[in-house]
């Protein structure tokens, strides 16, 4: 259990929230854009530094302030209630020489821990409904960079980051920082990215030797010995190709999600005009991956996964959406997983199924964002689920968000999901409302 939560700083950050509050505007539910304020006292900012100790003062300051309600029910335990608000306070050099540094810290808390259930932690009370957002202070990114634009006149883009870092690859389905919780998932890592000199080309490897999980200083962190390689090439507009490579091995941490996963991805525009503001265009993604058993994991399995998505698009007016995926079963022994990756974007909000069930998983879904009047953005997404094992209906769910921007660094969202399970998966409900202030 961490040490009692931490009131006055929760209730210091709801004032500063409610004093800020004046003058709403719109914000998509995406994160708003972040503005770095120069901390720099001892020269003009905007200057290259003159030193390393120049490099040092004249750097920049990030701050994130998140505020969430959450309530949350499911079948067979009590509802739970959690008002919870993360900071996160971190500041960087500026590049000296191509080296720079990094470091961040973050603190969750709340007014009653009581009111949920962290089962990773055992915070709260075991009675009620999982809501994953520990307390507690860490570090959450803390690295060096070296960075250069150009090779030896090659036009050859190269930067090395070593240290705890986020990582997020692609949509976040395999390899992801699970943004949605209050604690962040950071890699320590030493991370390479480079174009080769080749325009359109991204290529990214990392070796990855601890996860810094969701759960906070008190949670349960995995040893890796682990490698990412992503390599994505735009041949055109209407096309990027995405092979991908990534080993995991937890050790004795979490062997049951050492696996080997490989696959390619494609995603591209079609018919899309990028000077036109009310363009109308479609967009589509496709994905291919075998995964298969790795390190020490005690199950012997194969599956494969497919993602197939289509959306149309209406500049300033909204989207249409229909996609499936298919988590498949190694006849039932074992489902297709992701041990890294955000799953909380996939397979509906409620977070039924986080871990994919040993007989697998398919997924249809249909949903559509519009662009409101007064900034709102609104968007909802209906989903049916079944096994891939005997094609066993488990259920649906309806998603909602609303979402405003107050400026640049101020938004607000509302969120819920509502999750109607069958053949003995539990209904659930889960609704937020959040503000999130950034600079």
């Amino acid at each position: 259990m961490n040490a009692s939560p931490c009131r006055s700083t929760l209730i210091l950050s709801m004032t500063i929230v409610a004093l800020s509050a004046t003058g709403l505007r719109a914000q998509p539910a995406e994160p708003a854009p972040k503005v770095d304020i120069p901390f720099g006292f001892l020269s003009d900012p905007a200057e290259p530094p003159d030193d390393l100790l120049d490099a040092i003062l004249t750097g920049k300051v990030s701050l994130n302030n998140r505020l969430r309600f959450e309530f949350a029910d499911t079948t067979g335990r009590k509802s739970s209630f959690a008002a919870t608000n993360r900071i996160r306070l971190g500041y960087g050099s500026k590049p000296f020489h191509g080296f720079s540094g990094f470091v961040e810290m973050e603190n969750v808390a709340t007014l009653d821990a009581d009111n949920y259930f962290v089962p990773a932690t055992s915070d709260g009370d075991p009675s009620r409904t999982v809501i994953a957002d520990p307390t507690g202070t860490e570090v959450n990114q803390a690295f060096l960079r070296f960075q250069t634009d150009s090779v030896a006149d090659s036009g050859a883009s190269f930067e090395v980051k070593a240290g705890r870092q986020r990582i997020k690859l692609d949509d976040d389905r395999f390899i992801g920082n699970v943004g949605w919780r209050q604690f962040e998932q950071t890699y320590d890592a030493v991370r390479i990215q480079s174009n080769l000199g080749v325009e359109g080309l991204a290529v990214q490897y990392a070796y990855v030797w601890r996860v810094q999980r969701i759960f906070g200083p008190d949670g349960p962190n995995w040893d890796s010995d682990s490698h990412f390689i992503n390599v994505s090439y735009a041949a055109r507009p209407e096309l990027r190709i995405t092979p991908f490579l990534y080993l995991l091995d937890f050790e004795d941490d979490s062997p049951g999600n050492s696996v080997n996963t490989y696959g390619v991805r494609l995603t591209g525009d079609i018919a899309r005009q990028p000077d036109d503001e009310e363009d109308f265009y479609f967009a589509y993604e496709f994905t291919y991956a075998r995964q298969t058993d790795a390190g020490d994991n005690p199950v012997d399995f194969e599956a494969d996964f497919l993602a197939v998505e289509g959306s149309a698009i209406k500049e300033g007016l909204g989207s249409a959406t229909a996609g499936y995926q298919f988590l498949g079963s190694d006849d039932g022994t074992a489902g297709f997983r992701f041990p890294l990756g955000t799953n909380h974007k996939f397979q509906g909000f409620a977070d039924q199924f986080l871990v994919t069930p040993a007989t697998g998983l398919q997924d249809l879904y249909l949903g559509g964002s519009l662009d409101l009047p007064q900034g709102i953005k609104a968007a909802a997404t209906a989903h049916r689920f079944w096994s891939d094992e005997g094609g066993t209906d488990l259920g649906s769910e309806v998603d909602l968000t609303l979402s405003k921007r107050i400026t640049p660094n101020w938004s607000v969202l509302l969120k819920a999901a509502l999750f109607d399970g069958h053949n003995g998966q539990p209904d659930t409900a889960r609704v937020w409302a959040q503000t999130t202030f950034q600079f």
